[in-house]
């Protein structure tokens, strides 16, 4: 008989509970709460116009308001939800809990008959999705190995991307399309496909986790046939070497959780890794905050031609993570990333130049639409040199500390805590943006405000 079968396991275990299944189920949670998050994007300035009857000369105000808010609620729950996260056994549990606060907060901003029932909505479906986020990587880093953990992440990030990419492209083709009620209907119907995943996958109990991890390593030196005794009496040594290490432990442990955030946040690769995820939100919210208006009253486009622009950033990004992921696995992160912040920087700039306020002899006409559409394809591949460095640089530190100190962050690691840490700097730059970007907007122009944002 096969040692370590379990008859009480339930139907498809082995496969339910593998780790390509379970970093596709997280790979697809993430997808949603950016599908989520991105999907108000193109239809929001028609929620405020046509039903909820908001002054089109206050819709800028309003649209950085809403989305601002969602960032808002991010900054203030994400380090106790990272903190609680680390300390619960199962993460399954937690995703399906979040999962449920995104449902009820889509229900809500879709029904809103306000902008304060619509902002109250955000508030819930922000909660939601900021713990999947967290929870979500947290579960990834713990199933994926530390080799090529950069090139598994930019393949997964092409997956959860695609949500940014989708969610306002699909929500602005069916509210031209369909009408208002079916565009929600996809929001709601993607949001239960998640949840039903959540529920086919199982979790394997950490002692498992960490009797499969070590086995590999173990089986060079030991192995077992049919006359090797099940259990083996210790000897004194092995006794007093395990109540050494236990003791150890639990003085890291006890240290580790107590100064996580110092410990952490002293590490140079830790900040730059915040630093980044922070620039790259304020790109991707001054574009959102922004570029609806823009093209619509420059460029007198629909709603459908606007979504195609979310489209032209996402499709570079989605074509090259997996090559990215793995150009910075054999070659760092450092070079990569900084070549696409210096273009990111530039497009940023001549973005701006198309329309009334940028360039005359660009103007606004189809020379203009070109160039501009042209810039913003540009741009995506710039992100896509850019996109996932927090994450990886997050992780790799935590990965480091941890190996050098067995324990430290307590019994279930501390990546929760560290995702926390890149999802407040994040969501910092998700709340500065479109309120900076609007502002300057409406201040200076599209053109400055681009050029600022270039900088």
């Amino acid at each position: 008989m096969a040692i370590g079968t379990n008859a009480n396991h339930p139907i498809g275990y082995r496969w339910r509970s593998s780790k390509g299944l379970i970093i596709a189920c997280i790979a697809i949670a993430l997808f949603t709460e950016n599908f989520l998050f991105t999907f108000i994007v193109p239809i929001l300035d028609y929620m405020l116009e046509e039903r909820l009857n908001v002054d089109r000369s206050n819709a800028q105000h309003v649209i950085s308001l809403v989305l601002s808010v969602h960032a808002l609620v991010c900054v203030v729950v994400g380090p106790l939800t990272g903190h609680i996260a680390d300390r619960i056994s199962s993460r399954k549990g937690a995703l399906l809990v979040s999962l449920s606060c995104e449902l009820v907060g889509t229900i809500i901003v879709a029904a809103a008959p306000s902008v304060a029932i619509l902002i109250c909505g955000r508030i819930i479906l922000a909660i939601g999705g900021n713990a999947a986020w967290i929870i979500g990587l947290a579960t990834l880093a713990d199933t994926v190995g530390t080799e090529n953990s950069a090139q598994t992440l930019g393949t997964i990030s092409v997956i959860y991307n695609s949500g940014l990419l989708l969610g306002p492209t699909v929500s602005g083709w069916l509210l031209g399309l369909a009408g208002y009620w079916p565009t929600w209907s996809a929001a709601i119907a993607v949001l239960v496909v998640d949840m039903a995943m959540r529920l086919v996958i199982i979790e394997k109990p950490k002692e498992q986790k960490d009797v499969e991890a070590t086995a590999a390593d173990a089986g060079t030196n030991n192995s077992l046939d049919e006359t090797t005794p099940l259990l083996q009496p210790p000897t004194a040594n092995t006794g007093n070497i395990q109540e050494s290490a236990s003791r150890e432990d639990t003085v890291q442990q006890t240290d580790g959780s107590l100064n996580f955030y110092r410990i952490v946040l002293s590490h140079p690769r830790a900040l730059t890794a915040m630093a980044c995820h922070m620039t790259s939100s304020l790109v991707v919210t001054s574009l959102d905050t922004t570029l609806p208006l823009h093209v619509i009253r420059d460029f007198e486009w629909n709603i459908a031609q606007t979504s195609f622009m979310f489209l032209l950033i996402q499709l570079p990004q989605l074509a090259l993570g997996t090559y990215t992921g793995w150009l910075k696995d054999r070659h760092g992160t450092k070079v990569a990333t900084g070549v696409g912040y210096l273009l990111t920087g530039l497009l940023l700039w001549l973005l701006g130049a198309p329309g009334h306020d940028g360039f005359s002899f660009i103007g606004s006409g189809q020379k203009g639409q070109i160039i501009y559409s042209s810039t913003l394809l540009a741009l995506g591949f710039a992100r896509s040199l850019t996109i996932g460095t927090g994450v990886i640089e997050i992780t790799s530190v935590i990965r480091e500390i941890q190996t050098e100190k067995p324990g430290i962050f307590g019994p279930n690691g501390g990546y929760s805590r560290a995702y926390s840490l890149t999802n407040f700097s994040w969501n910092v730059g998700l709340l500065t943006g479109p309120l900076l970007s609007g502002s300057l907007v409406q201040a200076v122009g599209y053109y400055y405000m681009n050029f600022i944002f270039g900088m």
